[in-house]
């Protein structure tokens, strides 16, 4: 059974019955206070003080209690750690996260992401949050595949696939599957993404806190193999993790450049770095 906040999401995206995006043109198009908008109507309800509070006290009680450690940049002791948590652990351990996706997430797609159908690829993806977020800024009609390691986040995110909206408020096409970012990434059917199949490939909140360079050098190369030519990877970045110089080196080493980067507030200690491949 899954805990009891598993279904938990967000209200459909409109207000007063409209869409908070509205589309046109070839790429999508989104200004700072449109982006800021849709994460107050969207987003964690909590204020900041009190996510980081959150986050911090669930933290705390998993390393003193259970002895749960999860601030590893060794990828298999960080994946082994997240397996010992369920549903309201992550919530908890992933809270300022969640906040961060809101703002950071089209910070870096705004200009840049196509306004037609894509499909898009969720690195690391835990219980969705941060599909939700890119189901709500890819165009009605985009198909979304979140990858997560641990199949109890997996069985959360389905379930809260089916609440999960595009920003006409319909159903989005969201798959999530269970498997490691490091393999040859597969769909909802276990078949092997095509070469050159993928319009965008996001991560956050995992690269850049456990990875170190070896892993993220294998994790460019799949990244690399999937994405259509002009497609987009943003991935974040971080000194406990992978940092930004070489997350731009191995990336560029596959054939893509850095286009832009972004963060959530002057606090953020990490940063999402986009790279479009050439």
């Amino acid at each position: 059974m899954l805990d009891s906040a598993a279904t938990r999401t967000s209200p459909p995206i409109t207000v007063t019955g409209q869409p908070l995006i509205e589309r046109g043109g070839d790429i999508l198009a989104l200004t700072p206070r449109q982006i800021r908008r849709i994460a107050r109507a969207r987003g964690p309800s909590q204020t900041l003080p009190g996510i980081v509070m959150r986050q911090a006290a669930t933290e705390y009680r998993l390393w003193l209690v259970r002895k749960v450690n999860f601030r590893h940049r060794d990828n298999h002791a960080a994946v082994s750690a997240y397996c010992e948590m369920d549903g309201d652990d992550f919530r908890g351990i992933n809270a300022r996260q969640s906040w961060s996706n809101w703002r950071t997430i089209p910070r870096n797609l705004a200009g840049r992401l196509p306004n037609r159908p894509v499909r898009v690829i969720d690195l690391c993806c835990g219980i969705g949050e941060s599909t939700e977020v890119l189901a709500c800024y890819a165009a009605p009609g985009s198909w979304l595949l979140g990858l997560e390691y641990s199949p109890r986040f997996v069985a959360i995110a389905r379930e809260r696939s089916r609440a999960i909206r595009d920003d006409r408020g319909q159903p989005a096409d969201v798959h999530f599957v269970a498997q490691s970012v490091l393999d040859t990434f597969r769909d909802d059917e276990d078949q092997p993404l095509a070469d050159a199949s993928i319009d965008l490939v996001n991560a956050s909140g995992a690269v850049g806190c456990h990875f170190d360079r070896a892993a993220t050098a294998v994790l460019a190369r799949e990244v690399a193999r999937v994405l259509v030519p002009g497609g987009l990877a943003t991935i974040d970045s971080g000194k406990s993790g992978t940092s930004s110089a070489d997350l731009r080196t191995l990336f560029a080493d596959q054939g893509m450049e850095q286009i832009g980067d972004a963060h959530s507030c002057v606090f953020d200690r990490y940063r999402q770095l986009c790279m479009r491949k050439s």
